[in-house]
């Protein structure tokens, strides 16, 4: 080939248009060669597109590609592509995905509809001219279809490509990079809109109000993102992104009372504990399923399939808990909650009795409030002694003092924040693990209670549950030993706050 070209193909010009101009200009036959549908399949949050990487289905096979479309896997086959990469066949390319997207859902973003012709002369010997490749494109969002101006491609030989070139420049068309389809559907900043990391740039000296605002305005828009994956249940990551965005508001609310007006920070406040009660059964139930091949592998194998009608009971239980949380999503009352937490992100006349304060200064005083209570409360000798619900109070003390070094670290030097976040990262697994575990032992009877069977199979499946709710506490005890090392690092690192 001596030149190959890539071109948008005005509106007003279609395929069989174009090939016939080509064949009337340059006397030529055209053949077709067929057709070939391409899907392109990426995450919510675009893991694969961030590392230059486009997993392909075509032909009944797919593939790891890269986004300058050469292949990275060989391909593997597959007449249904399962969103949840753990549950496809073990292979190279599983092994290579799960490393990439984890447990987050595949979802078709695009769709090529792409046909191939050869253009060759009207002579005896049919010397070939070139081919020609039409694609139709569309970027898919949840179902919907976003089309995208057809591209067409043009591979000249040697003989005809300076006329062939200088014949399409004339035509007026749009000449466009020859990179891979992904990269020519999505632009880098569409496909990196999307991130529930918190990353501030605060000025010390600002206003207080302005970098609530701010905030509050990032976390909404993960909300509202986050809302129509959890509608059409992708998978479980919509939901924990949209919690963690409402406990986050919630809790930058509580710690800065006063930026905002009193009133409307305590009913918005009041708003997103109901938001966030909403989802919190439902979440319970995905941890719960996400958990059960470990379970599993924790039982002898001969109880194992005990275990089957209680995690039937689960599935039945997440349906119908999902099903309520989509009504509570899709009312007007559901709607009112946002519209005034929109207010209170873009209303800069709404201001509170401390919405003028110098950031820092604020900020650092809620930080050694913060750590002073938590000291007083749970001083570092008593947490072995600790009863759950006490160490679950310091889990929530924890996670509120992280988001304000989180929020707030661009205003201070490096130093003073980023080893506090980092053990309070360390603190909060390992609280979070304890809780976790009292929450899944609770629900793994509450459960059963309600599951039919026979009295012989009741007794089996709660002889399952007790040898892992005794593997439960066994980790407890292994988790409450780290919680003193933990804290006891968290408490150094917070010295000059406190």
């Amino acid at each position: 080939m001596g030149m190959r070209t890539r071109y948008t193909l005005p509106g007003s010009i279609t395929q069989d248009q174009f090939l016939r101009q080509v064949q009337a200009r340059f006397s030529v036959e055209v053949a077709s060669l067929g057709t070939q549908t391409r899907s392109y399949f990426d995450t919510f949050d675009w893991r694969l597109f961030r590392r230059e990487r486009a997993l392909c289905q075509a032909h009944d096979t797919v593939a790891l590609w890269s986004l300058d479309n050469r292949p990275v896997t060989e391909r593997t086959p597959c007449l249904a592509l399962p969103p949840c990469v753990g549950e496809w066949e073990e292979s190279p390319l599983k092994a290579q995905l799960l490393s990439l997207v984890s447990i987050r859902a595949l979802m078709e973003r695009a769709v090529v509809h792409a046909a191939y012709f050869a253009l060759a002369e009207r002579t005896a010997s049919h010397r070939p001219v070139a081919h020609i490749v039409f694609e139709e494109r569309a970027a898919k969002d949840y179902g919907g279809l976003v089309p995208f101006p057809t591209q067409v491609e043009v591979s000249a030989y040697a003989e005809s490509a300076g006329e062939l070139c200088v014949w399409l420049d004339s035509l007026g068309l749009t000449p466009v990079s020859p990179s891979g389809p992904l990269a020519t559907l999505y632009t880098v900043q569409q496909a990196r809109a999307y991130s529930a990391k918190l990353a501030f740039a605060f000025e010390p000296d600002m206003r207080a109000d302005s970098a609530v605002r701010t905030i509050l305005a990032f976390l909404l828009d993960i909300v509202r993102q986050n809302r129509t994956g959890i509608l059409h249940d992708i998978d479980t990551e919509f939901l924990h992104d949209f919690r963690v965005a409402v406990r986050r508001a919630r809790s930058l609310l509580g710690q800065l009372p006063k930026v905002l007006p009193v009133r409307l920070t305590k009913q918005l406040r009041t708003e997103l504990s109901f938001l966030g009660s909403l989802t919190n059964h439902l979440r319970d139930l995905d941890v719960l399923l996400l958990q059960q091949a470990d379970y599993l592998d924790a039982l002898p194998p001969e109880l194992r399939p005990d275990m089957g009608p209680l995690f039937r009971a689960v599935r039945h239980e997440r349906y119908a808990t999902h099903y309520r949380l989509v009504e509570a999503l899709t009312t007007q009352q559901y709607e009112t909650i946002l519209e005034r937490w929109e207010s209170a992100a873009t209303d800069t006349k709404a201001r509170g009795p401390q919405a003028g304060h110098k950031l820092a200064k604020l900020v650092r005083k809620s930080i050694r409030q913060q750590c002073q209570r938590m000291l007083t409360s749970t001083p570092p000798d008593t947490l072995k002694d600790s009863t759950p619900e006490q160490l679950h109070r310091l889990r929530i003390a924890c996670k509120k003092l992280r988001y304000m070094f989180e929020f707030f670290a661009s205003a201070f030097p490096e130093e003073m924040t980023a080893e506090p976040i980092r053990r309070l990262r360390t603190l909060q697994d390992v609280l979070g693990e304890l809780n976790d575990l009292d929450v899944q032992r609770q629900m793994l009877w509450d459960i059963v209670r309600a599951v039919p069977g026979s009295p012989g199979q009741r007794h089996r499946t709660d002889r399952a549950i007790d040898l892992l709710t005794q593997t439960f506490e066994n980790q407890q005890e292994q988790l409450r030993a780290e919680v003193h090392t933990t804290f006891t690092d968290f408490v150094a690192t917070v010295a000059p706050w406190s």
